[in-house]
């Protein structure tokens, strides 16, 4: 026995309508949800000065982070100082700049060792810091 219909046929646009509106919700939710992703990174907390660093857009950065231990990423790579010295010599026909992001708790030994050894390499170096609020010279 075949059973038959008799509801009017309903139009494709009624199914297709639902469905584009969820992909344009989902659409609008990755475009501005996107902007609001923070950046994973290492967090190093820059001391503060009143200098501004010019010339150095596409120097390599060079970060040591706080600890005992002081990683060292060139380039947001994790490497160790013998690693460095060899990216340097490496990246000695490029960007002759360098400029350190270390960490206020950073072993200033370190920093110095980084500095000294871009300089033997070449290399100008320089050193990040944070502006600061209020002029530190009264």
């Amino acid at each position: 026995m075949k059973l038959e219909s008799h509801l009017p046929r309903q139009s494709p646009w009624l199914y297709i309508t639902p469905l584009l509106n969820a992909i344009l919700l989902l659409l609008v939710y990755f475009l501005f949800s996107s902007g609001f992703v923070i950046q994973s990174g290492i967090t190093v907390e820059k001391p503060r000065s009143s200098s501004r660093l010019t010339g150095f857009d596409r120097a390599h950065i060079i970060t040591l982070a706080a600890g005992n231990e002081a990683p060292i990423y060139f380039d947001g790579r994790r490497i160790t100082f013998d690693q460095l010295s060899q990216r340097l010599v490496d990246s000695r026909t490029g960007e002759r700049r360098v400029i350190i992001h270390h960490d206020r708790q950073a072993p200033s030994g370190r920093v110095v060792e980084i500095i000294n050894l871009a300089q033997e390499l070449g290399f100008e170096a320089a050193l990040s810091t944070t502006p600061s609020q209020t002029p530190l010279v009264p």
